[in-house]
C-alpha cells in the first residue's frame, strides 16, 4: 500500500504554529464582549488556545464556557490572523482563529456570566469605540472582524507584524 503521508521525523523537522479560537460576542445594541485577564496588561475576546487535536471553532466554544460561563454556538468565520515566527519574541508562528459569537441581550449576559477567577479579573460590554482596550493587535482584529458582520468586508486572512 503507498504511503500516503511523509514519514513521522520528516514533521518534526516543520516549524511549530501555535493556534487559538475566539469569538465577537455581543449584546443587541452591538457591544462588545471582552475580558480581562489577570495575566495581561490589557483587555482580550472572550477565546484561547487550542489544544492537541481540537478544532479551533471548538475551541473558542470551550473557552467561552471555561472562562465566562456561557454555552453558545459559535458560527461563521470571521477572519484569521497569522503573525510570523519572531526570534525577537522567542515565538513560533501563530494562526488566529476569530469566529462570530452571536448576539445575547444585555440582560442575560450581566445575568449569566460568571468569569473564571483563576484567569480573569474582570469582563465588560464595549461599544465597538473603546476597542482601544485591547492590544493594538486585539483592537484591529475587532475592526476588520466587524466590518465582515457588516457586510463591509469578507472573511479572509489577515497577516500582522508586531512592532
Amino acid at each position: 500500500m503507498p504511503r500516503l503521508l511523509p514519514e513521522p521525523a520528516y514533521f518534526a523537522t516543520l516549524p511549530k504554529v501555535i493556534t487559538s479560537g475566539a469569538v465577537i460576542l455581543r449584546d443587541e445594541h452591538d457591544h462588545l464582549v471582552i475580558e480581562k485577564p489577570n495575566y495581561r496588561d490589557h483587555w482580550l475576546l472572550p477565546g484561547g488556545g487550542v489544544d492537541a487535536g481540537e478544532d479551533p471553532r471548538r475551541c473558542a466554544q470551550r473557552e467561552v464556557h471555561e472562562e465566562l460561563g456561557l454555552d453558545i454556538e459559535v458560527g461563521r468565520l470571521l477572519g484569521v490572523d497569522w503573525l510570523p515566527a519572531s526570534a525577537e519574541r522567542s515565538a513560533p508562528m501563530g494562526a488566529h482563529f476569530l469566529f462570530d459569537g452571536g448576539v445575547l441581550p444585555r440582560a442575560e449576559l450581566e445575568a449569566r456570566v460568571v468569569p473564571q477567577a483563576a484567569e480573569l479579573d474582570d469582563w465588560a460590554l464595549i461599544p465597538e469605540s473603546q476597542a482601544h482596550l485591547l492590544s493594538p493587535w486585539g483592537a484591529a482584529r475587532v475592526q476588520r472582524a466587524l466590518a465582515v458582520l457588516r457586510g463591509e468586508a469578507e472573511a479572509d486572512l489577515i497577516p500582522h507584524a508586531l512592532r
